[in-house]
């Protein structure tokens, strides 16, 4: 794989199988879907000192932090290979420890956090046997656009947490057309009592008809869609940033990073109140990034999100 970044993300890689696609419709649909909210397996070895680890992570990368691409302490590394692609974001964000742990405490909070994503139209929480677990529902961004809505059920993990080191997992063994082995990742570790540093990992795999279905997706409407990482420059010095299926996970990974901070924002008042800030929040945050994230206006938006919620009887997840 030709890449220059530092591998942080590991998993156990999975298979995915695909079967039943009866139209390029439904494959391209199915293929920005995939490159926005399908976060398949890796596994991480048990750490002696995890936290430890992750501040050692914050000091390993402070050139890249400082260096402030973002306008902000943010380093996003993402690569692709033959058949998966996956990113990291490492940040150092505003907002305390407790409140960073607190978004990942429970399926209801999680739910509330994947919400924001313009491509999440709806997430329940619930309990059982296996523990907690979250049923999100996937789908286009406007709600009568053509296209299928997809379920997967998530079970959450909370793999280690004290007052100095979170580490949290979003697991699916099942995922629709017969993918598998989901996953996203989310450590933190308190920097001080007003900040903390966090770590988001994310990656897919995919299968030849998956390829396929998304070169269908980037030929079409995903043609001018460009990610984050600058490649190299014009002759005028204009950045030249990643396209294809390595800037569609860019886009998304920082779309997810981007729901924490919003989550992480607002947490006074009912949580219909609490939702609609984190839902202007969103949007403002995405907003700075409008060459990479710019899909809908706000009204859009918002009328989507609403529209969803009512669907559920105007209760946030």
């Amino acid at each position: 794989m030709k890449t220059d970044t530092v591998r942080t993300c590991w998993y156990r890689r999975g298979r995915v199988g695909w079967r039943g696609i009866k139209a390029p419709a439904t494959g391209v649909v199915l293929a920005a879907l995939l490159s926005s909210l399908c976060l398949p397996a890796r596994s991480q070895e048990p750490l002696a000192d995890p936290a430890a680890a992750l501040l050692a992570k914050r000091v390993e990368l402070q050139p890249l932090l400082r260096a402030q691409a973002f306008g902000e302490p943010l380093y996003l590394n993402s690569r692709e290979g033959d058949d998966q692609v996956e990113g990291d974001v490492h940040a150092e964000v505003g907002y305390p420890f407790a409140e960073v742990a607190a978004a990942f405490q429970s399926a209801s909070s999680v739910c509330e956090l994947l919400f924001l994503h313009l491509n999440a139209r709806d997430c329940r929480p619930s309990t059982t046997v296996a523990g907690e677990v979250l049923t999100l529902t996937v789908g286009p961004k406007r709600g009568q656009a053509l296209g299928a809505w997809y379920r997967i059920d998530y079970t959450l993990r909370i793999e280690s947490a004290s007052a100095s080191y979170l580490r949290a997992t979003l697991s699916a063994a099942r995922g629709p057309l017969s993918t598998r082995d989901y996953r996203i990742v989310l450590e933190a570790v308190p920097m001080d009592a007003g900040r903390a540093f966090v770590h988001l990992g994310y990656a897919y795999s995919y299968g030849f008809v998956a390829r396929m279905a998304m070169k269908a997706y980037l030929a079409t409407a995903g043609r001018a869609k460009i990610g984050f990482t600058v490649l190299s420059k014009d002759s005028d010095g204009q950045p030249l940033y990643v396209r294809g299926e390595r800037a569609a996970l860019e886009r998304n990974v920082i779309r997810y990073y981007l729901a924490l901070l919003a989550y992480c924002s607002a947490n006074k008042g009912t949580p219909q109140q609490r939702m609609e800030a984190r839902l202007r929040a969103w949007f403002a945050h995405t907003e700075r990034y409008a060459a990479q994230l710019h899909e809908l206006d706000l009204d859009e938006y918002l009328h989507e999100k609403h529209d969803d919620l009512a669907r559920r009887g105007g209760n946030p997840p």
